[in-house]
This record gives C-alpha cells, sequence and structure tokens, in this order.
C-alpha cells in the first residue's frame, strides 16, 4: 500500500489542503505548510507554479503570478519542499504540476528528485492518461513508488474512467463542478451519487475538490467521500495575510483545524 493511500480510512475523512509555492516567497510557503499540518491537515498538496493554469481559478492564479514574481527554479521548488518534509516527515506530500515545467526538467531526473524531497503522489490536470507521455512518466513514478492522481469530473464518461484506472493511484481526485478551482456556495444535489460511482469503478479512495471551502461543505461531503480537498480558500487567506507572516499563521492553522475537526466517518 502506498503512504498516500494509507491515510485514507473508514474512520473519517482526510483533509488535503493545498499552498502554491513561492506565494509570497519560498521561503514563508515552509511556514504556511507547517501551520496548515499542525491544524490537521492528512496530505499536503503543493502546486507548482505555471503562467498557464488551466485548471485554476482566479485566487490560484494570482497566487502563481505572485510565486512567478520571485525567481523560479525547479531546484528551489524541490528544496523548499525537502524543508516541509524534513519539519513533518509521516505527512504525505503530492504536487500538483502542469505539464510543461516538468517536461522541460526531464521526467527522470524529475521523479528521482522529488522521491528525494519527499514527494509521494503527483497532481498532472492537463496530462490525459491516454498519451505516451503518460505512460513514460508513469512507469518513472512507478519505479520510485510515487503515486500518479488523476483527476475525473462529471464530464467523464464510464469508458475512459476504465481506462484512467491502469494509470491511477493514491487516490482519484474528483472535480466536483465544471469549470476551474474557486470557492462556491452550493454543492451539486447529485454529488454523492457520483462519487459512489466513481468508487465503484477504482479501488481507490475517492477525494472531492473544487468549491469546497467552509465547515459545513467538508462536513456534509465527508459523508461520502474518503478526501476533502480545499485549495482556494487556503490561497485567500495567504492573499489577504501573507504580509502578516504571525497573522498569516494563525489563521491558516485556525482554519485547518475548523475544517478537520468537521469531518466524520464516511457513511457506510
Amino acid at each position: 500500500m502506498s503512504a498516500i493511500k494509507s491515510v485514507f480510512s473508514d474512520s473519517k475523512s482526510a483533509f488535503i489542503p493545498y499552498i502554491s509555492l513561492g506565494d509570497p516567497n519560498y521561503e514563508l510557503c515552509v511556514d504556511w505548510a507547517d501551520a496548515l499540518i499542525r491544524g490537521g491537515a492528512d496530505i499536503l498538496e503543493l502546486g507548482i507554479p505555471f503562467s498557464d493554469p488551466v485548471a485554476d481559478g482566479p485566487v490560484i492564479q494570482k497566487a502563481f503570478k505572485r510565486a512567478l514574481s520571485n525567481p523560479f527554479s525547479m531546484d528551489t521548488i524541490l528544496e523548499t519542499t525537502e524543508k516541509i518534509h524534513s519539519l513533518h516527515p509521516h505527512i504525505p506530500l503530492v504536487y500538483l504540476t502542469y505539464f510543461n515545467p516538468i517536461f522541460h526538467y526531464g521526467f527522470e531526473k524529475f521523479a528521482e528528485k522529488a522521491k528525494i524531497a519527499g514527494i509521494q503522489g503527483m497532481i498532472i490536470p492537463d496530462l490525459p492518461y491516454d498519451t505516451p507521455e503518460t505512460d513514460e512518466l508513469f512507469k518513472s513514478l512507478k519505479r520510485r513508488g510515487v503515486d500518479l492522481i488523476h483527476l475525473v469530473t462529471p464530464a467523464t464518461p464510464l469508458n475512459r474512467m476504465k481506462g484512467i484506472r491502469d494509470f491511477a493511484s493514491g487516490f482519484i481526485y474528483y472535480v466536483t463542478s465544471y469549470g476551474v478551482t474557486g470557492e462556491r456556495k452550493s454543492i451539486s444535489s447529485d454529488l454523492e451519487d457520483r462519487i459512489k460511482t466513481t468508487k465503484e469503478v477504482f479501488s481507490l479512495p475517492v477525494s472531492a475538490g473544487f468549491g469546497i471551502s467552509a465547515p459545513d461543505q467538508a462536513k456534509e461531503i465527508s459523508g461520502y467521500a474518503d478526501g476533502i480537498i480545499i485549495g482556494s480558500a487556503v490561497q485567500r487567506i495567504i492573499e489577504e495575510n501573507g504580509s502578516n507572516p504571525s497573522l498569516c499563521r494563525k489563521k491558516l492553522e485556525e482554519y485547518a483545524q475548523s475544517i478537520s475537526g468537521s469531518l466524520r466517518g464516511k457513511n457506510l
């Protein structure tokens, strides 16, 4: 069993927050990660800044823009990741990145250095499962015990899910709604059924993301999802408070506590 998959249980849904590395700088991102983990994160997603993040909404787009105003290098990303891992080596770290940065860095080199830095999984929204590049990357990651986590959306047909199944590990990232990332006020009425169908296809935990921000939303969805993924609401705290690091740390930890404390065991 992978380190990521072992986090999930029937007793409680996992809390999976996200931060954009480099926002407002790489040093403070270590503090943000520490605060979220102390607040109850079970897995932490680390976003690698990219100039054209097609799956991300305005909050994360602005975070990437702020991050890219700093000198960028993949080596800095890896060094920052290793610092986070050294603080909490028991918490799995996952990269959410786009294909272009890792393609230019080199699959083998990236997979090897990411594993050393503490990465246990990879999410790449713009990489379809049915490409030679996916096969090559999957094999590079699998050799090192790093999971390739795939997204499933409301528009993903059953036959495509079955195709993804051969390349997916760790958990399935279920996109709760159409469009890009961002906070939403309501939850789709058929989300529980869609997640149930996804579970039937994959022998993996299914975590829900996109649009979740409030503890009551997290509590409701945690009744049937294996994990709750939250990005934009976390990044908004950083956007509004990042210039005051001590206050930002406090708010991130309190927010993580509010979400983690709201999660419940799944309906069996």
